[in-house]
């Protein structure tokens, strides 16, 4: 099942947020596969309408440079 998520900047600093969308590799041993990185780069920016999960799709949230 697909589920869309939304990732809010919810920190007022200049550091930025990085969303990484990975796709698992297929077939198992393959290595997973980076899809889109989203940058959140000020205060309140939001990631959009396609950054979903699945049962093979995950999510990477970190802080940006």
């Amino acid at each position: 099942m697909t589920k869309m998520v939304r990732i809010e900047n919810a920190d007022t600093s200049a550091y930025k947020v990085l969303v990484q969308v990975w796709d698992k590799g297929y077939p198992e041993g393959e290595p997973d596969r980076l899809v889109e990185e989203v940058v959140l780069g000020h205060p309140t920016a939001m990631t959009g309408s396609n950054v979903f999960i699945t049962s093979t799709r995950y999510l990477v949230v970190k802080e940006g440079v």
